[in-house]
This record gives structure tokens, sequence and C-alpha cells, in this order.
């Protein structure tokens, strides 16, 4: 009988312990954000606005018994923008042709987010380091005026700015896996030529001459606010 009850006691706590085992996992979070994007130093002379953009980002956790993750983040921010109606003569006709050229910055960013020990109230605050590549390019859009079949998209410059950098933030639940995410970007990004909105320029035969063609480095600070899912 105390055989049978000993090996009923290995058989439990064989099992209990397999399901504590199977029963952790990695936590994964998928992000979605309002930035608010302000160009530093160098960049900041030649667009000195603040710019309004959006980010996606997803992390996993490298261990299950450690606050680290790794992850992966998109971000994009519309440099300037400029529309115009240029006349054109197309096989002997004159012709309405809309013009449209907007100057982008598009970011891809590795991470690693670590949540130290720090704890107030329902705050979650976590630091991240950052590594990834801007992509700044501008494109020009022409169309006949009243055929939209006619229109074409002409890629006028891009380049890419090796970025690195760090940020610190918070995740606040507010219903079961869903949280509010603050966060705040810093960094820089190595020069690169990318054209700048000018609207002193004058207008000939595309909305591109309405751009300068500067070069600089591409700092930035940006400022992120939206939620995150957990799963």
């Amino acid at each position: 009988m105390k055989l049978y009850f000993t090996r009923f006691l290995i058989l439990v706590f064989f099992v209990g312990t397999c399901t504590l085992t199977f029963a952790q996992y990695k936590v994964n979070f998928i992000e979605g954000n309002v930035t608010f994007m302000k160009p530093l130093g160098f960049f900041s002379k030649n667009i000195p606005e603040a710019k309004l953009g959006f980010e996606f980002g997803y992390l996993r956790q490298l261990k299950v018994d450690q606050p680290l993750f790794w992850g992966l983040s998109c971000y994009y921010n519309d440099l300037g923008s400029n529309g115009a109606v240029v006349q054109e003569v197309i096989e002997f006709n004159v012709f309405d042709v809309n013009y449209t050229t907007t100057s982008n910055l598009l970011g891809f960013n590795g991470k690693l987010r670590f949540y130290p020990a720090i704890y107030f109230r329902k705050f979650e605050f976590y630091i991240e380091a950052q590594l990834g590549y801007k992509w700044l390019f501008t494109n020009t859009t022409r169309t006949i005026a009243d055929d939209s079949d006619s229109s074409d998209l002409n890629t006028e410059k891009g380049a890419l700015s090796l970025t690195y950098g760090a940020a610190a933030g918070f995740n606040l639940p507010v219903k079961n896996d869903w949280f509010i995410n603050f966060r705040l970007n810093y960094l820089p990004g190595l020069s690169v030529p990318y054209y700048v909105l000018n609207n002193q320029n004058t207008i000939n035969y595309s909305t591109l001459d309405g751009f300068d063609l500067k070069r600089s480095v591409t700092d930035i600070f940006r400022m992120d606010f939206g939620i995150t899912y957990k799963f």
C-alpha cells in the first residue's frame, strides 16, 4: 500500500510540475502609436516644424522569467508636400496636368526593451535601445486632368540614414490585455541628402521645383502615444 501511495504522490508531483511548466509562456506585444516628431540640430534648420505621424511595433519576450523583450518598429512622417497644376503640350494639344510632390521619412528599427523593477501605482516603466535606418525619399505624382488612368509616380530621391538611439516610456493597463503606451525617443542619424519644401520657389515644370535639395544629419526627438495589446 505504501508503495502504491508513494507512486501516486510521484505521479501527482510530475503532472503538477509539467502543468506549471507548460503554463508558462512568452509575452508578445503589438503597438500602434500616434507620433510627434521634432527635428534636432542641423536637421531642424531645414525642417523646423514638428511633424505628425504614426508608428507600429511588435515585441516578444526573450525568456519567460526575464523582463527583456526584442522587437521591430516602423514609423512614418510627412516632411512636406506641394501640389500645383501645370499646362503641358501633349501630342500638339494643351492639357492641365496635376503635380504633387511629397518628401517623406520612413523609419525601421530593431529594439531591445527592458522593464526595470520600478513601480508607481499601475505604471509599468521601460527603457529601450534602438538601431535601424531612416529612409528619406521624395515622390512626385503626375496626372493629366480628367484622366485618372494617366497617373505616374516617380521617386525623385531616396537615401538611407543609419539610426541609433534610446527611448523610455511606460505602459498603463486599462482593460484585460490592453494598455495605454507613452514613449519618448531620441534617434540621431547619419548625414544624407533629402528634399525640403520651399514655398518661395517658383513652379515652372513640376512641383519638385518647389523643393530644395539639402544634406545634413537626421537627428530627431519623437514622442509616441497610443495603445499596446498583450498576448
